[in-house]
């Protein structure tokens, strides 16, 4: 080895940082686990570096530059190799990322899921990208990620994002059964759902890690699930116009059935008051009168005056007419309001007072002495000629 790749060698050594290629994945183990003394390591503002030896967490700096040297950083000490005359140190450099990583995608099937509302069983499905931040850095290695799984980081957070689909079932199906969410608004649930996924999602803490936000979040149904939703919901939207309409027509009818009855109690007062005032031969008149004007108001109505009906109705105001004008005359006997076939007694035939006198004067009977009327020729007793007065 010449001079010139002594050199090169020693100060690639003596330089140590995560490379540009690596920047993006969460915890970086860097290849080399001897690096001399003096050797200047560069930690970047968004990552902490963590010394580990022999399977044990020794220190960690902060980001900056630092020139490892046991004089100014006390925990090199533990890391310091005798068999290389205390000249080199031994450790396994861990990089991890400590700013919040965005736009990670996760997403699944949900699983069979039934509306109560809409008594519907569907599978929906649910992607979306969170963001989240180690907030121990330490825990995050020692016991969530291990010191092997460095070199895979990817397949170490799969965990974090089963979590993160558990706390999304779990939201979904409170929200559904409590009945705030339905299938029918999962096209615009997607940022209180995911509001709800943050805050319900499994602890992480135990492993270092915390889910900060749930973006661009996209709850849907299969297309046969969906055409189904659509058809239920068509279905409702149908039996609310249907019930609207119904209840638009119950409370016409009740508006009119109400009028109506004012109606008619207006009349009932006023038939009342006028009956007070009403004998029992003005009364029978009234009806007739209302009899009459009833027969008309229906002759007057399309086909009213046709056939039968007509005939009948003629008739009746016949009858109620004769009956009023044969009720009205002197001594012909009455028919009696509300009983069909009946008669009153006839009317008094009026007569003068003078006449009326005549008539009912009595004279004594000549013979037996009994009183007879005084215009008769024989006496009602004995039968004896009377002379009249």
């Amino acid at each position: 080895m010449g001079i010139f790749d002594f050199v090169k060698t020693g100060v690639a050594r003596m330089a140590i940082a995560r490379p540009d290629a690596q920047k993006d994945k969460v915890v970086f183990k860097h290849p080399d686990q001897t690096f001399p003394f003096h050797s200047q390591l560069t930690v970047d503002s968004d990552e902490v570096c963590l010394f580990f030896k022999d399977g044990r967490f020794v220190g960690a700096l902060a980001p900056g530059r630092h020139t490892l040297q046991t004089q100014n950083i006390p925990f090199l000490n533990a890391l310091v190799d005798s068999l290389t005359g205390g000249n080199v140190f031994i450790s396994e450099l861990f990089f991890v990322t400590t700013r919040p990583l965005y736009n990670q995608s996760f997403g699944d099937s949900i699983g069979s899921m039934r509306d109560p509302e809409l008594e519907l069983r569907v599978t929906p499905r649910a992607f979306g990208t969170f963001s989240y931040r180690v907030i121990d850095p330490v825990r995050f290695v020692t016991e969530f990620l291990g010191q092997t799984g460095a070199s895979d980081p990817e397949q170490a957070l799969r965990w974090v994002r089963d979590q993160l689909f558990m706390g999304l079932r779990t939201t979904l199906t409170e929200l559904i059964r409590s009945g705030n969410l339905t299938f029918m608004d999962l096209g615009t649930a997607g940022p209180e759902v995911g509001r709800s996924i943050v805050s319900n999602c499994p602890s992480l803490t135990q492993v270092g890690v915390a889910v900060l936000e749930v973006a661009k979040l996209n709850i849907n149904l299969p297309d046969e699930d969906q055409t189904r939703v659509d058809q239920m919901q068509d279905q409702i939207v149908q039996a609310k116009l249907d019930a609207r309409k119904a209840k638009i027509g119950v409370s016409r009818a009740e508006a009119e059935a109400q009028q109506r009855q004012f109606q008619l109690d207006q009349e009932f007062m006023n038939r009342a008051r006028y009956m007070q005032h009403l004998d029992m031969n003005r009364y029978q008149q009234f009806a007739n009168a209302e009899a009459m004007i009833g027969a008309g108001q229906g002759m007057a109505q399309p086909g009213g005056g046709s056939g039968l009906a007509a005939a009948g109705a003629a008739l009746g105001v016949g009858l109620g007419m004769g009956g009023a004008m044969l009720g009205g005359l002197p001594g012909m006997a009455r028919p009696m309001p509300g009983y069909p076939g009946a008669y009153a007694a006839p009317m008094p035939v009026a007569q003068s007072p003078g006449a009326d006198a005549g008539a009912s004067a009595k004279v004594p009977c000549p013979q037996c002495g009994v009183p007879c009327a005084r215009l008769a020729k024989f006496c009602e007793e004995c039968g004896a000629k009377l002379t009249p007065a």
